[in-house]
């Protein structure tokens, strides 16, 4: 079997993350452009652009936020603690090739629809809501991985070594680590979905 270690990429599941991921990106600099060159873009385009892309916004988002939490209240409690090192990292990288592009989609989603509101304060919480999730996404990056992450797929596992209490009591505090960690993320992507949620009752959106 391939030796799994805590770098590897799936390459396949990263090709059919971006190829899910593109149309957004796409849309995401198209949208203004319509949006602005109004005198020549079709009302029914700009409606139909007007009317998904903020819903589009609340699910990515809702489903980004959504995971987070499964994390916070099943993995971590009920999972993480009895993985194989072998086991955590594929954990890991499955979790990162589904979370990223799902996070990518919900900051380039958020961002196209501040563009289809002509009223600044809900142009700004949109964007407010796109910065919260860039926010979650750089702290991962910058912050757990190095402090949290890294040293919990690193660490060996219990059975295979003749410390093994010793390395047991080293996983729960990494565990201890990557929840503290953790529990930052799901805060301000809440905060986010909050923001997007109130933006979405609101009479401009109806």
């Amino acid at each position: 079997s391939a030796v799994v270690t805590p770098g590897n990429i799936n390459l396949k599941t990263t090709f059919t993350n971006i190829v899910i991921l593109l149309p957004i990106v796409v849309a995401s600099m198209a949208v203004p452009m319509l949006m602005h060159n109004r005198d020549t873009t079709s009302a029914i385009i700009r409606d139909v652009v007007a009317f998904a892309t903020p819903r589009c916004a609340v699910i990515a988002n809702g489903m980004f936020a959504g995971a987070l939490v499964f994390v916070s209240m099943v993995d971590i409690p009920a999972v993480l603690p009895h993985l194989r090192r072998s086991q955590r990292i594929l954990w890991w990288t499955t979790g990162r090739n589904f979370m990223v592009p799902l996070g990518i989609g919900s900051i380039m989603s958020s961002t196209t629809a501040a563009f289809t509101y002509e009223q600044n304060a809900t142009r700004a919480a949109w964007i407010l809501a796109a910065g919260e999730t860039l926010f979650v996404l750089l702290w991962t990056c910058f912050v757990m991985v190095r402090g949290a992450i890294i040293p919990l797929l690193d660490l060996r596992d219990a059975k295979d070594s003749a410390h093994g209490e010793m390395l047991e009591r080293d996983l729960e505090v990494l565990v201890r680590r990557f929840e503290a960690a953790h529990n930052v993320r799901v805060f301000v992507q809440l905060a986010a979905f909050a923001t997007i949620v109130a933006v979405a009752l609101s009479p401009d959106m109806r």
